[in-house]
């Protein structure tokens, strides 16, 4: 005997044969792949966030490198700009003759670390008398070159006092400065470099200036090897003979 029809069971095998009529996959299976959709999404965010802080801070770490370089290459220019307008000076220097002296000779004097002499004017000063310029350091780390117009009275250009010249200051916070002059030596003979220069008859042939900066200081001094133009010996009688100076060999 077949069974009576029910609304009821009709509605259930319909349904899923559950009371509850759902289609939903059992409760297990569901919030397993539930879960594991989050921690994928958590990890997903994790690593970019990882990725995001390793490229902050090589662009952050790129820029400290540019910056540090553009600095350097500042301060180099600095270097550069000092040595063309001392190279320019000292090639000008000019012969002048001392004045109080009966001898024949040239107002040059210099030490290791100071150096006086006479040369052409800046360009903005030319045409004018010819300037007395001195090289020196400060205390302070400064190469500095001091010039005076050497017709200016009010200005005694062979005092140690500076009072009255006009400074310019090439570069700053060095920590040593030394000159050598290269020529003729006239206690031992022959031509070499010298820590002095004075008393002489003519410039010097060569003039070397070498900077060093504090340690820690990206800037580095080449070494500024400089030969003047004028070269003239003032004490000079040519020999009718060999066309040369006397006693010149």
């Amino acid at each position: 005997m077949g069974h009576a029809w029910h609304p009821k069971s009709a509605r259930m095998r319909l349904r899923g044969g559950t009371e509850t009529g759902c289609l939903h996959p059992p409760k297990g299976r569901g919030l397993a792949e539930a879960g594991f959709t989050l921690v994928e999404a958590l990890v997903s965010l994790a690593l970019l966030g990882l990725v995001a802080g390793l490229l902050l801070s090589g662009l952050g770490m790129t820029s400290l490198v540019a910056a540090r370089q553009d600095r350097a290459a500042q301060a180099q220019d600095e270097v550069a700009a000092a040595q063309t307008i001392l190279r320019d000076r000292l090639e000008r220097l000019r012969p002048v003759l001392r004045l109080d002296s009966n001898r024949q000779i040239i107002d040059a004097r210099g030490s290791g670390n100071d150096f006086s002499f006479f040369a052409t004017p800046f360009g903005r000063d030319a045409p004018d008398a010819p300037q007395r310029y001195r090289l020196l350091l400060t205390a302070g780390g400064d190469l500095m070159l001091y010039s005076a117009n050497s017709l200016d009275r009010r200005i005694d250009l062979h005092a140690d006092n500076l009072a009255g010249w006009q400074p310019h200051r090439l570069v700053g916070q060095a920590s040593s400065l030394s000159i050598a002059y290269f020529g003729a030596d006239a206690n031992n003979g022959g031509r070499r470099w010298q820590q002095n220069w004075s008393d002489h008859s003519q410039p010097p042939e060569l003039v070397r200036v070498r900077l060093v900066f504090a340690p820690g200081d990206v800037r580095r001094w080449p070494e500024l090897v400089v030969r003047p133009r004028a070269t003239v010996n003032a004490a000079c009688r040519i020999d009718p003979l060999s066309g040369r100076c006397e006693g010149e060999s």
